[in-house]
Formats: C-alpha cells, sequence, structure tokens
C-alpha cells in the first residue's frame, strides 16, 4: 500500500530528483508558484494623502512573498493566499504618477508578478508635457510674456556683449508643434540676470543693457507683424532692471540696485514710464524700497498698486521683503506697506483679493541652514493693511522660481527639479501641494504662464526650451 502511494506521487511530481528529495515533506507543498495580482484596494489616492495600508488582491500569495512599490521594497504583511498588504508611507503617495506594484515569490519555483499600476492623482492628475521647442540653440531663456497665439521670448547666450540678446517670436497656435517665426537681435545685451518682457496691444516692451555702466533700456518693439519685430522706442532706466509690467499708458519697471559699488549699500529702485507715445517714451516717477539692502526680482500692478517681492542677502536678521506701491500718482509713486518674507522671495502673481508668493527658501535657521522653499498667500483686500493668510511648504528640492494662478490652482517653478508643483489655493488659509508636474530634464523653469488648461515653461539653460503643459482641465 505504502509503494503504491509513493510511486502514485513520483508519477505526479513532475520535477522527478527533485521531488524525491522533497518528498517528506510534500512536493506540491514546496515549490513556490508564480503570483498574480489583479487588483489593489485603494486603486489610487490623492497626492500628499496621510499613510495607509494598501491591499492586494490575487493569487498564490505565500507567507515568504515580497512586494515592491515604485521599485522600492515594501514590508509585505500575509492575509491568505489571496491577499498581502503593505503600508505605504507619506512620502509614498508625494508625487503624481502611476507606481507599479509588483508581487515576488522566491525559489524553489516562485517568480514575479505583473506590475499593477497604483495611480497617485491630484488637481492636475492628467497633466504632462505635450510639446517643446529650442528657440535658439546655445541661447537661455530669460523672460517672456504670451499673447494671442504668440509667445515673446527674451534670451541671452551669457557672452554679456553686444549682439548676445535676441528676441524670439514663437507660434504657439498648436502647442504640439509650437514654431519660431522670428528671431530679432535686441539692442544692448542682457547682463546679471536681468529680465523683464511684456506685450500689450502690437507692442513689446523689454529691458536690456545699454552697454555703459549706469543705465539699462526700457525697449519697444512693434510686433503687428510677428514676422519681422521694428524697434520704435527706448528710453533709458535704472541699472540691472529685474522687472517689468505694462498696464495702460504706464510701464512699471524694478531695478536690483540704484548703483552697486557695494550693493548691500543700496536699495531697489521701481520706475514709472509713460509710454502713451511708444516712440517717445519718458520716465516720469520712481521711488526705492525704503530699506538698503532690500532689492527686487518681480512686479505686478493691479489698479492702483504695485506689488512687488524684495530680495536681501542679509538675512541675520532677515531684510527679505514684500512690498506695496501706491502708484495712483504716476509722478509719484511711495511705499504704502511691506511685510518681512522668507529669504528670497521670487516671482508672484496676484488674482482677486491674493497675492501668492514664491519664497526660495526660507530664514536663517539656528543651524546655520535656511528653512524650506515655499509658496506664501497673502488677503490684499486691504493693501494698506495686507497680511499673510496661509502658506504651502514645497519640496526640500524645488527652490522656487515664479508662479502663475488659474482658477483655484497655482502652478509653481522648480528650478534645480525641473519641474511644475501644483498646488490647490482653493482655501487661501490652507493650500495643498497636489504634487509634481516632471519637465525636461536639466531644463531649470524660472518662468510660468497659464492660459486657460495650459501652463507655458521657459528655461534658463544653455539651448533654453519653452515647454507646454496641457494640464487637462
Amino acid at each position: 500500500m505504502r509503494v503504491t502511494m509513493r510511486a502514485a506521487f513520483l508519477a505526479g511530481c513532475k520535477l522527478g530528483p527533485l521531488c524525491g528529495a522533497l518528498l517528506l515533506a510534500g512536493c506540491a507543498a514546496s515549490i513556490n508558484p508564480v503570483p498574480s495580482m489583479s487588483s489593489l484596494s485603494p486603486a489610487s489616492l490623492k497626492v500628499g494623502s496621510a499613510a495607509q495600508t494598501l491591499t492586494i488582491n490575487g493569487a498564490n500569495f505565500r507567507t515568504t512573498s515580497t512586494v515592491t512599490y515604485n521599485g522600492m521594497a515594501h514590508a509585505a504583511t500575509y492575509i491568505n493566499s489571496g491577499q498581502v498588504t503593505i503600508a505605504l508611507s507619506a512620502s509614498d503617495l508625494y508625487a503624481l504618477g502611476n507606481e507599479p506594484v509588483v508581487v515576488s515569490n522566491p525559489a524553489p519555483g516562485g517568480g514575479v508578478s505583473s506590475p499593477v499600476s497604483f495611480q497617485i492623482y491630484g488637481e492636475a492628475q492628467n497633466s504632462t508635457v505635450i510639446g517643446s521647442v529650442v528657440p535658439g540653440a546655445s541661447y537661455r531663456l530669460d523672460a517672456f510674456d504670451i499673447q494671442g497665439n504668440y509667445a515673446y521670448i527674451l534670451g541671452d547666450n551669457g557672452n554679456q556683449g553686444p549682439g548676445s540678446a535676441q528676441l524670439y517670436v514663437v507660434d504657439i497656435t498648436n502647442p504640439a508643434t509650437m514654431a519660431v517665426v522670428s528671431t530679432t537681435p535686441v539692442t544692448g545685451y542682457i547682463n546679471y540676470g536681468q529680465s523683464g518682457i511684456r506685450v500689450q496691444s502690437h507692442y513689446i516692451y523689454l529691458e536690456s543693457s545699454t552697454g555703459t555702466a549706469s543705465t539699462n533700456l526700457l525697449q519697444i518693439y512693434d510686433v503687428s507683424n510677428p514676422s519681422a519685430p521694428a524697434l520704435v522706442g527706448s528710453v533709458p532706466i535704472p541699472l540691472y532692471g529685474f522687472g517689468l509690467w505694462v498696464s495702460g499708458d504706464y510701464a512699471y519697471t524694478i531695478s536690483f540696485v540704484e548703483g552697486c559699488g557695494n550693493c548691500s549699500s543700496y536699495a531697489g529702485i521701481l520706475s514709472i514710464v509713460d509710454i502713451s507715445n511708444p516712440a517717445s517714451p519718458t520716465m516720469i516717477g520712481s521711488t526705492n524700497t525704503g530699506a538698503v539692502g532690500v532689492h527686487v526680482a518681480d512686479i505686478k500692478v493691479v489698479g492702483n498698486y504695485a506689488y512687488v517681492s524684495g530680495q536681501s542677502t542679509d538675512q541675520n536678521p532677515p531684510l527679505s521683503q514684500v512690498l506695496v506701491f501706491d502708484v495712483s500718482n504716476p509722478a509719484s509713486p511711495h511705499l504704502l506697506r511691506s511685510l518681512q518674507a522668507g529669504h528670497s522671495p521670487q516671482g508672484l502673481d496676484v488674482e482677486g483679493n491674493f497675492w501668492y508668493q514664491t519664497i526660495y527658501d526660507n530664514d536663517l535657521l539656528a543651524n546655520g541652514t535656511y528653512g524650506g522653499p515655499a509658496l506664501d498667500i497673502y488677503n490684499i483686500s486691504n493693501p494698506s493693511m495686507f497680511y499673510q493668510v496661509g502658506t504651502a511648504a514645497l519640496s526640500g528640492t524645488c527652490h522656487a522660481q515664479d508662479v502663475t494662478v488659474e482658477g483655484t490652482t497655482a502652478y509653481v517653478a522648480c528650478y534645480p527639479s525641473s519641474s511644475v508643483a501644483v498646488v490647490d489655493v482653493s482655501n487661501p488659509a490652507s493650500p495643498i501641494v497636489n504634487g509634481y508636474i516632471s519637465l525636461p530634464a536639466a531644463s531649470y523653469p524660472i518662468f510660468l504662464e497659464a492660459k486657460g488648461r495650459y501652463v507655458y515653461s521657459i528655461s534658463n539653460s544653455t539651448s533654453g526650451m519653452l515647454s507646454v503643459i496641457d494640464t487637462g482641465h
């Protein structure tokens, strides 16, 4: 009887000699099968969700089964042959994406399951880069603006000399197949990271250096024919123009310093230019930031107020500020109110009653390092008494540059990580980071512009590119 049972067992065992060695334990119980996965529960989570358990459903699981999530091993808890679980940490749920989940069984036998994707979604979960163009080989992109079907971009080749700056006009009618329609040398050149370009009607306004040691130029080009921009007028402005806004009959420029023998000894300056006659622009008013060592990075003018981010390299005590100027009388602008801000405020946007301000990193900490980058939000319903209402902490690799707001979503340019942070600002007091959209590698975005469902980005790297993100909504 025993011989008959043993012979039957051996006949049913397909691995012959190995089965003989495992006979006492039983062949079928000792050879691990290949696991398979049928579903995940939950199948997806919103980006930024709290740590929680992921249940993996399938077949052929063993107590020795292992699991990887996004290529990283996660300790598996065996429930039964059709179910195992793993713990997802907050860092596992930090960024948008579809992360592969894989179950493996060890030898003898064993194998690896086919992956099942776990979706981490946000308000812009379908966001993706759908197109990009490099306007000029070896040229960095410094500033841009969009009107209608065209993007107007200021670029430089880093030579900081005559002929090093270019004005590019790019047809963006089809974001997936953008095309450069004209390249125009700019009078003067780009120096010390100067940037500023705005389009209004059929005129382009941009900042460049004159090639002298004391002034820059505000230049005006007629782009009624995008294929052939034509210079129509210019006016000197203070040195190191860092930002520009145009509204109605006036252009508002901000300059890094009034003069720079010792940069920390000077204050940034706001200048107002009458552009009612583009052929003969005229400087009519100016004021400084009101504090020595507080320079400037960005500006936006809404109604009678100019909103300015003010930088300072001195963080002991911290001097960086955000500032509001009353420009109701263009001939006599004056500082209305300022608040201390984190280290190195960068880009800003203003929508409705709120001011959105990026912070490169925060104040100097006791251990000698800086706090992390952030998006700060201010209530400006009363500009003379504006105050901070909320902040969103960003990834430590973000080092926020520009911000653009569309509806209830803020998009932040993350320079070193070549990505765009997506922030839900539907509740300004409690903004939520919904994730990060990857841009082409080493693109280093510095400025963003949102137009409907599309977000445009320019990169300040050699052979800089204009990229377009389709947010899907």
